[in-house]
């Protein structure tokens, strides 16, 4: 019998990616097609829904072309807000989840008591239905980037989620995961508009000629899966546009969907049947948007730039470079907060900046394992990580270094697609995902802290880093005033 392949949609902050993926998770045949996102002003960051489809329809005909795939598992980032007719036209643009400009919005609700992050799907799912007519609002389909494109997969035959795409969104409040009148009656919007919820690895309908859907997840989710961080306490981080802690905590649910003390908050790490698995989220909002930042001023010529950097940089310079490019995430949550470089000199260099951004994004990482385990009460020992990031093994150093725990690094960083994947055959095996995943075999690498966690190196490198962290926050006051 051949070996079964799932075709694998990736919805990035920067492309929509193909990949064919076997029943080993193995990534053969992979194709990716780039989504630019807009700034047109400060603080918006949106995607012409045009070139969305058109980039999704780009990678499909590829990957038909190279193997008919048993089944389909979409993967995206979240939050990401999309509205449309139901003929398909799009209303305005795709909203990024790093956009801010319902902020106001969210300061509105929050007098109300009712808790949404500008970083959250429903203050932008309002804007966006703001743009017709109110009679004509019972026509809208609201949808993150999974339900957008399954809707241009399926021909708008299906108008669906899952649960880790869903309890993102703001439109939901309790942990029983169902849709919040009260958020849509306050937001003016009918119960219409929203997809049906389903389990991750689920059924979504069939799409490109009758090829069954079987999985779905946010890309966070989906890379704590595809990483095999699935038992209670495990937890892995992703280097991407933003920096993403997450740590599976079990079928036991939280007490409620709130932000807790030290910044990190309640997902649902994934859902299959009945069974709803829950997790807990750190988010950075800026971290590999600085390097791109630094990409596009010149500062940093090539990637290679970065592989080059000193893992010992820190031990000789005291430039320090704080991403803040819309504000900071956990465990501060200060929309306000602004990028500063610090310590600069006649003798800085280019590529000290880079190393100093690298070191910064590495003490990002350490803040969200102690805000995780402060507020879990799960200690992490090691730490898996993925994200186009960890191919630079002076960074992966750095972050050894930085949290003073053993990093664990995997063959391929696409962690989110082989997580998506994993949902997938799963379904197709008719096996529990847990089970399934289990079977497969994993040999990573093992990068271990050469700066003892404690010790007076350690510290001093953490206290100064905090430091420069403060110079940061409040610097646009009014988006600063956000909090949920």
């Amino acid at each position: 019998m051949p070996e079964r392949l799932v075709l694998c949609i990736d919805l990035g902050s920067s492309s929509v990616r193909g990949s064919l993926v076997d029943e080993q998770l193995l990534i053969g045949a992979a194709w990716s097609a780039p989504l630019p996102a807009r700034t047109p002003v400060p603080n918006f960051v949106d995607y012409d829904a045009i070139a969305v489809a058109a980039a999704l329809e780009q990678v499909c005909d590829a990957a038909l072309a190279e193997a008919r795939p048993a089944a389909i598992a979409i993967t995206n980032q979240r939050a990401t807000t999309a509205m449309w007719k139901s003929d398909g036209q799009a209303v305005g643009p795709i909203l990024s989840w790093m956009d801010l400009r319902t902020a106001p919005m969210c300061l509105t609700l929050a007098e109300k008591g009712i808790s949404i992050a500008p970083n959250q799907s429903a203050t932008k799912a309002a804007f966006l239905a703001s743009l017709v007519p109110e009679d004509e609002r019972p026509d809208l389909r609201f949808g993150t980037l999974d339900s957008f494109v399954l809707w241009q997969l399926t021909g708008g035959q299906v108008h669906a989620t899952d649960h880790t795409n869903a309890a993102m969104t703001g439109f939901i409040q309790t942990v029983s995961l169902a849709w919040d009148d009260r958020v849509l009656a306050e937001l003016g919007l009918p119960h219409s508009i929203l997809p049906q919820v389903l389990p991750s690895a689920g059924e979504f309908g069939h799409a490109l000629g009758g090829i069954p859907v079987l999985g779905m997840a946010g890309d966070q989710q989906a890379s704590l899966i595809g990483l095999g961080c699935l038992a209670q306490g495990q937890a892995k981080v992703t280097f991407g546009t933003g920096t993403m802690l997450d740590q599976a905590l079990g079928i036991e649910p939280p007490p409620d969907t709130k932000r807790k003390p030290k910044g990190t908050f309640p997902i649902v790490a994934y859902s299959q049947g009945g069974t709803v698995v829950w997790g807990s989220e750190a988010i950075a909002l800026a971290t590999g948007s600085m390097i791109n930042w630094l990409m596009a001023t010149g500062i940093m010529r090539s990637l290679e730039d970065a592989n080059r950097s000193d893992p010992d940089f820190r031990a000789h310079s005291e430039l320090r470079v704080v991403p803040a490019n819309v504000g900071l995430g956990t465990p501060e949550w200060d929309f306000g907060a602004r990028s500063v470089i610090t310590g600069l000199d006649l003798s800085t260099t280019s590529a000290d900046i880079v190393a100093a951004t690298l070191d910064a994004v590495a003490q990002i990482a350490a803040d969200l394992v102690e805000a995780t385990v402060a507020d879990t009460g799960h200690e992490i020992s090691r730490l898996r990580a993925d994200g186009a990031m960890c191919r630079n093994s002076a960074f992966v150093q750095m972050v050894a270094d930085a949290c003073g725990i053993e990093v664990e690094l995997y063959e391929t960083t696409e962690a989110s697609t082989q997580g998506a994947a994993l949902l997938a055959h799963a379904q197709l095996a008719g096996a529990n995902l847990a089970d399934y995943a289990g079977s497969l075999r994993r040999s990573p690498t093992i990068v271990s802290p050469r700066t003892p966690r404690d010790g007076t190196t350690w510290k001093a490198r953490r206290e100064a880093w905090r430091e420069s962290k403060d110079l940061s926050r409040e610097s646009i006051p009014e988006l600063s005033a956000v909090h949920f």
